[in-house]
């Protein structure tokens, strides 16, 4: 491992419970890893089971995705950065890790093989707030966050912090680049086998027929949701993140529309419209071809 420094460029970030720059900056990446870089409640999840799945030939012996496909930029409690970064040195081949840092955030684009999923961010603000919602009081405040007393005021903090945003802008120069593949996340829904095939051919990675149907049932949403005790305790020590049950919730496209209102679908429609190029915001279907 190279020598670790703890002198730092800025744009690795501020330090908080879910973003170590530390580890950003010194982690190193090799020729075959596997980054999903999605923004939060973007598909990230999904990903990560697609991907173990197709690497182990179907796997349900795991306790925690956590522990088979690291969050690579989270706090590890009671590690310290040379542990940490050991253990990811440790990790056998293919390494498939997760994380929701920007392009300018990202260590070894050109390197290592980026897969993101992008989902409308009237789902995603809408997912966000069932998130934040269904923590237990104890994860919220380690990580402290709080709920927003409306959903209308959640829609604000959700706006302001513009994370969904920062995610897509960041990364849209990089969208035909040979190393990346960007999906979205209503083609998965639509169609996973087609997509399934993508990224097998993407990532070169040798799948039998009997280990992609495995794959598929895996990462179906009934296996998913029948064991959201495997996706919902990505936290240190035993206590759940996540209240039982809560975390595979629903998935669907289109479920926003239940709870937003046309003004708030605006809002958050128009501040793509001021971030995005017009070929991304096409792209994710935000916009219609004229």
């Amino acid at each position: 491992m190279s020598l670790i420094t703890k002198d730092i460029d800025q744009k690795w970030g501020t330090p908080s419970p879910m973003h170590d720059p530390y580890v950003l900056a010194n982690f190193q990446v090799r020729e075959g890893d596997v980054l999903i870089t999605t923004a939060p409640k973007a598909g990230t999840t999904w990903m990560q089971q697609i991907l173990h799945q197709l690497r182990s030939g179907g796997d349900e012996s795991f306790t925690s995705i956590d522990d088979v496909v690291p969050w690579l930029e989270r706090k590890r409690a009671g590690k310290t950065l040379q542990e940490v970064l050991e253990y990811y040195e440790s990790l056998p081949d293919p390494r498939v890790f997760k994380t929701h840092c920007t392009a300018e955030q990202t260590p070894g684009i050109g390197t290592a093989n980026i897969i993101l999923t992008s989902r409308d961010p009237r789902e995603c603000c809408v997912s966000f707030y069932h998130h934040l919602s269904n923590m237990t009081d104890e994860a919220r405040q380690a990580a402290n966050i709080t709920v927003a007393d409306t959903f209308d005021e959640h829609v604000d903090r959700w706006l302001n912090f513009a994370a969904w945003y920062r995610n897509v802008k960041s990364w849209w120069p990089y969208h035909e680049h040979e190393k990346v593949l960007w999906l979205r996340f209503q083609d998965m829904k639509a169609d996973l086998p087609a997509n399934i095939d993508r990224i097998i051919d993407f990532l070169g990675w040798v799948v039998s027929p009997e280990q992609r149907e495995q794959a598929l049932e895996f990462s179906s949403f009934k296996w998913m949701k029948a064991h959201d005790e495997k996706f919902s305790s990505q936290g240190d020590g035993d206590k759940p993140v996540f209240k039982s049950g809560q975390f595979i919730r629903e998935g669907k496209v289109g479920k926003y529309r239940e709870m937003m209102t046309p003004d708030q679908e605006e809002r958050v429609l128009d501040k793509a419209r001021e971030m995005l190029e017009p070929e991304c915001l096409l792209f994710l279907e935000l916009e219609n071809k004229k």
